[in-house]
């Protein structure tokens, strides 16, 4: 008996009886030794014998039909289709009762079963028991595959000769075969052989198919289903948090009150601190600030417990004071490293957000996508119809609009701040614009420099300050100066997270931080000797079919005059934004969200000048096939949302931080 169970029942391990229904029916029960019981019922059709031959079946049985009904554990089918094959059948002379019977059965519609029949018969079979009975794989989240290895025993009176797996059925491919012990191989008695099968979701929700495999059984083949159920869960979705100080060496907040020293490293937990909760945390996004180092240097953030990479987060000169953000993955124990090779340097850090991990539980979680945006500049002090730099501690209320579909579901933005030529030093501080000011600060400038940093900001609606209309709101972010002086300051958008309302955006994959260009040794391009732009190929181990953008590190070395990087995806135009912007001889670092083309291939454009240039990766943004809404069909290929185009909701008003 095989298909929804499987089992192979004789006297050694069962009590086995047959009891006629009539003169041309019987049913063969078994009772096993577990106490469950299992029946074969089979009649003829009406008006018919029970004769060697091949007849249809059904459940019940009617004038062209046999009847067939396989039910155990209490279980069976109310209607059921197949197939039955008598192969031998004798009769007792005196009663009419069948003495001896060889038969095949096969239980085609509610539950598939099929297997062999035999009492009192000599005649040999071939057959298996497999274990488990059928490929439920449960629900899987996209993105993932768990796998199922299939034994099956030989249990008939001749080998069985099993080939080689097919899988066909509207599911598909969601299965594949990933090893196999049984084709082309002859099992005698009690001889077992192995199929291992892969599952991974191509959809939310059910996918269905069936294995079968050809033999030499009288049936001829054997099958079983495959079933498994998508999930898109939480797995990838950014958290955005009110900034949080969760180390401050000046403070002992974090770490003990003195600077990182040379060649020390800093074990941070973050993990139940600042609002970050305990479990499946995949990565975190923290601003770090480095206060009044010794020497020229660097600080390399990276997950506890692995072997540090060849990668960094800041780098700076002696005595600098500045900030950049950093997305690290989770490290052992809810734990970040941060490495200083050299001088002494005081490292304060401020958590913004945190991305979901894969969650077995499958547990949702208020956590929104990215999306993509057009890189586009959503602020400058300069322009005329501005009205001047920001004045010291004056502050905006900054709206964005990406239509009605997505402006009531934005909770963050990503963006890049710029402070230009401040009159003396001080910081600028990013929130949601609504409620305190935030005690963390976004970037921290000196007077007469330019300063960009990466950030990831929260979001508040804006209604009739924004719109005019108290019935129509914009999302929005607040932006304050924090100095005495004035300063110019620079918005540029790059992106935006929802609030996982909105079918179709990004997953962030984090990863070991790697660096994919260094153009002072040749990796990935050359030093830029003038203005210009070169095209980089992501590798195969940081980038994949399904990657729409890099989370990167990218830092300029010794420029021989101010200049500015500018980096997107290849294949798209130029953006009229910059990622880092440079002095002479500066070394500097900034975060960017650098958008791919179709090869996982990037374009660097330089201003001026020449300039060595870093990039390293920490994780990338994924789009996961087969998530409602999360691609559109082009030839027959699965393609990641287009980047939106925001429109202009006016120019905001300056207030005066109290």
């Amino acid at each position: 008996m095989n298909g929804t169970w499987s089992n192979s029942f004789t006297p050694d391990n069962a009590t086995l009886t047959l009891t006629m229904r009539g003169e041309e029916g019987f049913y063969i029960t078994a009772r096993a030794a577990s106490g469950d019981n299992y029946s074969v019922n089979v009649a003829a059709a009406t008006g018919q014998q029970l004769a060697v031959g091949t007849y249809p079946t059904t459940r019940m049985g009617d004038a062209t039909h046999y009847s067939l009904d396989v039910s155990g554990q209490g279980s069976g089918c109310n209607t059921s289709e197949g197939s039955v094959t008598i192969h031998e059948i004798t009769r007792d002379p005196s009663t009419h009762a069948v003495a001896t019977i060889a038969a095949t059965y096969h239980q085609q519609t509610c539950m598939e079963l099929f297997g062999e029949i035999r009492w009192h018969s000599n005649r040999g079979y071939a057959e298996v028991t497999q274990v488990p009975t059928w490929g439920g794989f449960g629900t899987v989240g996209l993105g993932h595959a768990v796998t199922k290895t299939v034994t099956f025993t030989s249990t008939g009176s001749r080998p069985i000769e099993l080939q080689a797996p097919t899988i066909d059925g509207t599911g598909a491919a969601a299965f594949k075969v990933t090893g196999d012990t049984c084709a082309g191989t002859a099992l005698s008695y009690g001889q077992t052989c192995t199929v291992t099968l892969q599952a991974g979701p191509t959809k939310i929700g059910d996918a269905f198919a069936k294995l079968t495999m050809v033999d030499n059984s009288d049936l001829g083949e054997r099958s079983f289903p495959l079933s498994i159920t998508g999930r898109l869960g939480a797995e990838g979705t950014y958290q955005p948090m009110t900034p949080s100080r969760i180390l401050d060496t000046r403070e002992g907040n974090g770490a003990p009150r003195a600077p990182l020293g040379p060649n020390q490293t800093l074990h941070l937990q973050v993990s139940g601190r600042g609002g970050v909760p305990q479990g499946s945390i995949s990565a975190v996004v923290l601003n770090v600030t480095v206060v009044s180092p010794t020497s020229a240097g660097y600080l390399t953030v990276f997950p506890t417990g692995i072997a540090r990479p060849l990668a960094s987060n800041l780098n700076y000169q002696a005595g600098w004071v500045g900030a950049n953000s950093v997305t690290v993955p989770m490290g052992a124990g809810g734990q970040v490293d941060i490495y200083n090779p050299g001088g002494n340097v005081n490292v304060v850090a401020d958590v913004l957000g945190y991305y979901y991990g894969y969650d077995q539980s499958q547990n949702d979680y208020p956590a929104g996508q990215y999306w993509r945006t057009v890189p586009e500049r959503i602020l400058d002090s300069r322009d005329p119809g501005f009205g001047g730099p920001f004045g010291g501690f004056e502050w905006i209320r900054l709206p964005v609009s990406y239509g009605a579909q997505f402006d009531p579901h934005i909770r963050a933005l990503a963006v890049n701040i710029t402070a230009v030529n401040p009159t003396q030093g001080g910081y600028i501080t990013t929130w949601s614009g609504y409620g305190g000011l935030p005690t963390a600060s976004t970037l921290n400038f000196t007077p007469n420099s330019i300063v960009p940093n990466f950030a990831i900001v929260p979001t508040s609606m804006c209604f009739y300050e924004c719109s005019g209309n108290g019935n129509v709101g914009y999302p929005s972010i607040g932006v304050a100066n924090m100095s005495s002086g004035n300063t110019h300051i620079i918005v540029d958008i790059f992106g935006f997270y929802d609030d996982g309302q909105v079918p179709g955006g990004l997953r962030f994959h984090p990863m070991t931080p790697t660096r994919i260009v260094d153009t002072r040794d040749g990796l990935g391009a050359g030093t830029f000797t003038g203005g210009g732009t070169q095209t980089v190929n992501a590798p195969a181990s940081v980038a994949g079919d399904y990657t729409v953008a890099l989370v990167s590190n990218v830092t300029g070395v010794n420029p021989s005059n101010s200049t500015y990087l500018s980096l997107w995806a290849n294949g798209a135009a130029q953006p009229t934004v910059s990622n880092l912007n440079l002095v002479r001889n500066d070394l500097k670092s900034n975060a960017a969200v650098i958008g791919v083309g179709g090869h996982n291939d990037f374009n660097i454009f330089n201003a001026a000048w020449r300039v060595d240039v870093v990039v390293d990766v920490s994780g990338t943004f994924e789009f996961i096939p087969g998530s409602a809404g999360a691609s559109v069909q082009a030839n027959g290929v699965q393609q990641p949302p287009a980047p939106l185009t925001g429109t202009s909701v006016g120019t905001p008003q300056k207030y005066k931080v109290k």
